[in-house]
């Protein structure tokens, strides 16, 4: 898979996992996602959507190089400035009054809302990168999976072992030393 195909896939997944989560805070600590109660339905969504978009760029580009925790971390400081900038101005223009760009981060800041969001977001964007990477690994340069053949007979299950493409006797027999060990002779 392409790593904008995982960046999309973790990017729904963030999206579902916030639903879930701010379903869960609304339920077990009884508290609405948005407490400012003259704000339009669509602010929190416009919120998790802008952290969506961090999720996603932060997914992509972070699958290349560098420590996925680090870059999870920044996405979720990142998600976590960006939700508070959207609910800002979003609030500030439903409202019609500039000191809302202030007074709404500062009431919004610690909710279990943005809270949680961040939290999902982290996990999201290590996961995703993770998942990406282990990909890398397990694929060859083309793309394809490494080619496996059984050692079992036809109809059963047992492990898979990659395909040694070395010549018969090129391969060392049971009981030859390591490779580059003489067996202490010399």
């Amino acid at each position: 898979m392409s790593r904008w195909l995982v960046a999309t896939m973790t990017s729904v997944l963030f999206i579902a996992l916030v639903i879930a989560v701010s379903g869960f805070e609304a339920l077990l600590a009884d508290v609405e996602p948005i407490t400012q109660p003259d704000a339009t339905p669509y602010l929190g969504p416009a919120m998790v959507v802008s952290a969506a978009i961090v999720v996603f760029l932060a997914t992509a580009t972070g699958a290349r190089e560098g420590n996925p925790g680090v870059t999870g971390l920044v996405a979720a400081a990142t998600s976590y400035l960006v939700m508070l900038g959207v609910g800002a101005v979003g609030y500030a223009l439903l409202r019609g009054d500039v000191t809302e760009l202030l007074v709404f981060p500062a009431g919004s800041a610690l909710g279990p809302f943005v809270v949680g969001t961040v939290v999902v977001a982290l996990v999201c964007v290590v996961g995703g990168i993770a998942m990406i990477r282990h990909q890398a690994r397990t694929t060859d340069p083309a793309g394809a999976p490494a080619q496996t053949r059984s050692t079992e007979p036809a109809g059963t299950t047992g492990h898979a072992h990659t395909i040694d493409d070395r010549h018969p006797t090129d391969r060392p027999g049971p009981g030859s030393p390591a490779p580059g060990n003489d067996g202490g002779r010399r």
